[in-house]
Formats: structure tokens, C-alpha cells, sequence
């Protein structure tokens, strides 16, 4: 599971999720939310929110810089865009 995308569009989607791919949608939500907003939308901002929203157990930063990492929502980015991760297209042809 270290490099799938998890992409949720139904409540039945997300109810068939384990409890960690859930927290995965949950940091996915927030950084979304946040950067749409024009808000702080790094790790540590996710955090505060998670614990606001007291979604428990709360990720450490570094688990949550690593979620992000894997559902590529790094350096301004908002998803997978093929074109941006050529060196990946080899690997699955």
C-alpha cells in the first residue's frame, strides 16, 4: 500500500476502509480544505486540525509529511498528474 493512491468519491467507499486508510482520507480532506482556503496547509497545520476535529489517534508530523508524500500532495501540488511523474510510467509499463 506504500505508493496506491486512496481516492474516496462514496460514504460506502470510505466505510470500506480500514482505520488508517480513513486517516489517510482525513489528512488528504484537510490539506485540500486548508490549501483551498489559502491557509497554512503543511503537516503540523494538518495536526491541529486532526486533534480540532478530534479525530483520534493523531499522526506525527512525520507520518503526516509521509501521507502527503504518497498521495502526492507536496510542494503546492493537489494530486497525481501523470505527466509530472514520468520516471513512474516505465515502471508500470
Amino acid at each position: 500500500m506504500k505508493s496506491k493512491v486512496i481516492e474516496v468519491n462514496t460514504i460506502e467507499e470510505f466505510d470500506a476502509l480500514t482505520e488508517k486508510e480513513k486517516m489517510i482520507v482525513y489528512v488528504t480532506h484537510f490539506r485540500l480544505e486548508l490549501y483551498n482556503k489559502l491557509e497554512e496547509c503543511g503537516a503540523k497545520a494538518i495536526q491541529i486540525k486532526l486533534l480540532k476535529e478530534n479525530l483520534i489517534p493523531v499522526p506525527s508530523i512525520s507520518t503526516i509529511n509521509r501521507i502527503l508524500k504518497r498521495q502526492y500532495l507536496t510542494h503546492g501540488k493537489t494530486g497525481y498528474y501523470e505527466g509530472d511523474y514520468l520516471s513512474e510510467l516505465g515502471e508500470r509499463q
